[in-house]
């Protein structure tokens, strides 16, 4: 007698409760723990809110122009310098060619970690910086991190898709490319994947496309129309009708 064997796959959670007021995260679904890297696009309106709750801040770059420049004008507070002494970035990384000389010199004066790369030309600043995070997280720490990134969608195509292919390089990690209109992450295809939705900040559209190779066999639960077994190498446009998404690619 013949049994198949049934590879029973492990369950990647992913959860955009970073985009709630702690008080208002559901204790139902996990806690997100992240990092946020910051690039050099304009912020998006949640950013106070997002800069609070990370664990650790880093700034690409010229990201760290943006953070000079735009906090004082999303906070009530109208005065600049209490602004900038507020929002201090740990760690600075990239090749330092967009950074302004008088924004370095300010947050080094305030204790931020300035590395410079400028040797290596081989990787963008966000790959750079996610290559940091993951060196210096401990190992039993990094199955419940997140990558939050704010400024990799918009302005030059190229960038764009510079910065989707970090997700792919780094795709053990859960990294998360966020803007004011959508938020991109990735599910390899070596997990099942549970997302759970916070339906008053995204939805009910959904978009959902294979990197790499076509999709071969991939069903969900908790779409208005669900998937079984879709095979395509298109984008599919799709409608969430529960707070939570299923997928077995």
């Amino acid at each position: 007698m013949l049994w198949r064997a049934i590879r029973r796959m492990e369950v990647m959670v992913h959860s955009s409760s970073f985009l709630l007021p702690k008080l208002h995260q559901s204790a139902k679904i996990p806690a997100n723990n992240y990092n946020l890297v910051v690039l050099n696009q304009h912020l998006p309106r949640l950013m106070p809110r997002l800069w609070s709750q990370a664990n650790l801040r880093i700034c690409a770059d010229g990201g760290a122009n943006r953070i000079f420049d735009e906090m004082s004008q999303m906070t009530s507070d109208q005065d600049n310098e209490s602004n900038r002494n507020r929002y201090i970035p740990e760690i600075i990384e990239g090749d330092m060619d967009s950074i302004r000389p008088e924004v370095k010199r300010f947050y080094s004066h305030q204790g931020t970690k300035i590395s410079d790369k400028s040797h290596n030309q081989e990787t963008t600043d966000l790959h750079k910086c996610i290559s940091s995070i993951r060196d210096r997280t401990p190992d039993h720490e990094k199955s419940d991190l997140c990558v939050v990134v704010t400024g990799a969608l918009g302005g030059r195509f190229d960038h764009e898709a510079a910065n989707i292919n970090v997700l792919y390089v780094f795709s053990d990690m859960r990294i998360v490319l966020l803007s004011d209109d959508c938020l991109i992450r990735l599910l390899p295809k070596t997990h099942q994947h549970e997302i759970y939705i916070e339906s008053s900040l995204e939805g009910p559209h959904c978009g959902l496309f294979p990197i790499g190779a076509s999709s071969t066999s991939t069903t969900t639960t908790g779409l208005k129309w669900n998937l079984s077994k879709f095979s395509s190498a298109c984008l599919l446009q799709v409608v969430l009708r529960f707070e939570s998404l299923t997928i077995f690619i």
